[in-house]
């Protein structure tokens, strides 16, 4: 009993004395996972399938922690900590606080396509809460939001909507893809959710995880952000918890921070049809409900959609309680289930960085993670609007009539029957997000076999030099 008390005293440590370090431990079954949570640790990455478990710990019980656990590994210091400033930039390879200023403002004044960033409000110590649009659809097309730095030592999910803007502004008129999602959707991109917390790491605070609101109830080491939205806040103290000094507390009530009020009512004025909010680290793909680990009514769109963004990067997705552990008052349960809105259709993906800071002076693994997690920006995009009914405009001209597709429902689910108008004869081809062809139906319908996939596809009809394409959604 006494090392669990002292464990729990050293983690109740401000997070300003409390420098810390990760440790790999071994996790054979669930009684495991429990033991160690239970013993106090911070638990900050997992897998419940793969068997391990990291854990924040005090420097100076990182040997009882060792010894305690004979298999466990002591990770890299730079997995834990933001090293003195380098020669690489104030954050090394990550963006910083003046580096993400730079950027957003410099992409702003060269490309007309992207806004000038705004604030939506003010954080707890005064900066600006920006939030950065990029379109080129009529007012009033379907929103979708990308997030990140909620946790103020995850730069990892910031590097990659850096990236997915670069892309999205350099490939627009060159990639099918960028065109068709700039074209018909306005991408809004919060890139740093808690910019206090952020600059306090910058260069070498390291590991401020919470907000700065170190003042109520009478003291603190901040609020855990992605504790606070109001959906279940509170539900459990095992998936918040109302400890001050734990970093995961989630405040005296309910978006009790500038920071959430503030993104909360900024999100139900655009209302977006979904998107990520971005985390480091592990290789997940999260989604609702978190609060008590139960399935949505969009269970098997969450599931099949994440099985299809997955692919390439291997990540593994679920509920965060099938992966590791149940979270309440957190920012994807709110933007589904929050009352203020119809359920929004967000994910939590956890960028598969080194730790927190472990890319910071190699940038090798931050330009896989950022291609791997470009590919599930885009899929998502699509995904989100082929459900809202958006597809490849027909207007094409074939012997003085429209050459087009009319599909008979979308999404589909069994069968895909469609229309081919202004032409006599056509051949007709179904391809995947990457322009492979997987399958040449004839006849009007194609029978979607069991083992295709759920996500976006294209039907194309082509006859002489004429081609016309529609989107449509497999939805399982």
């Amino acid at each position: 009993m006494r090392k669990v008390l002292v464990l729990g005293l050293v983690l109740a440590l401000p997070a300003v004395m409390n420098a810390g370090r990760l440790i790999r431990i071994p996790m054979n079954t669930d009684s495991d996972f429990t033991l160690v949570r239970d013993m106090g640790y911070e638990v900050t990455a997992g897998s419940r399938s793969a068997g391990w478990v990291d854990v924040m710990v005090n420097q100076r019980f990182v040997d009882e922690t060792l010894a305690r656990y004979p298999e466990a590994k002591l990770l890299p210091l730079e997995w834990s900590e933001l090293l003195p400033e380098t020669d690489n930039g104030e954050m090394g390879y990550y963006y910083g606080p003046n580096d993400n200023a730079l950027f957003w403002a410099e992409l702003a004044e060269t490309n007309d396509m992207v806004d000038t960033p705004t604030s939506y409000g003010t954080s707890f110590q005064g900066r600006d809460l920006n939030f950065v649009r990029i379109t080129n659809a009529p007012a009033g097309s379907p929103a979708i939001l990308f997030t990140a730095l909620t946790h103020a030592r995850e730069p990892g999910g910031n590097s990659v909507l850096i990236d997915w803007a670069q892309w999205l502004t350099t490939e627009y008129d060159s990639d099918t893809m960028a065109t068709f999602i700039l074209n018909n959707a306005q991408i809004y991109i919060i890139p740093i959710v808690n910019p206090d917390s952020y600059v306090y790491n910058s260069p070498s605070g390291g590991n401020q995880r919470k907000n700065m609101n170190y003042t109520v109830p009478v003291a603190s080491s901040g609020i855990d952000l992605n504790r606070n939205y109001s959906y279940q806040w509170g539900y459990d103290d095992s998936g918040s918890s109302p400890n001050p000094y734990s970093e995961t507390y989630r405040g005296e009530f309910a978006l009790s921070e500038v920071e959430t009020l503030a993104e909360t009512q900024w999100i139900d004025s655009i209302q977006p049809l979904g998107g990520f909010h971005y985390h480091t680290y592990g290789g997940k793909l999260l989604y609702p409900y978190g609060y008590n680990n139960s399935p949505t009514p969009h269970q098997s769109t969450f599931q099949s959609w994440a099985s299809q963004m997955t692919e390439l990067n291997g990540y593994e997705y679920g509920r965060c309680g099938e992966i590791l552990y149940d979270v309440n008052g957190d920012a994807v349960d709110w933007s589904y289930g929050a009352s203020t809105h119809s359920p929004m259709l967000f994910y939590t993906p956890e960028v598969d960085d080194y730790g927190f800071w472990g890319s910071q002076n190699d940038t090798t693994l931050i330009v896989t993670n950022n291609l791997e997690c470009r590919y599930m920006n885009k899929l998502l995009c699509m995904n989100l609007l082929s459900m809202a009914g958006i597809g490849e405009e027909t207007s094409a001209q074939f012997d003085g009539a429209a050459f087009g597709i009319t599909l008979q429902s979308n999404p589909v689910s069994a069968v895909l029957g469609y229309t081919v108008t202004g032409a006599s004869s056509a051949s007709v081809s179904i391809l995947d997000v990457a322009g492979r062809v997987v399958a040449t139906p004839s006849e009007g319908s194609w029978v979607i076999p069991e083992n295709l996939q759920s996500g976006v596809y294209f039907l194309r009809a082509e006859s002489g030099s004429h081609s016309t394409t529609e989107l449509f959604t497999v939805l399982r």
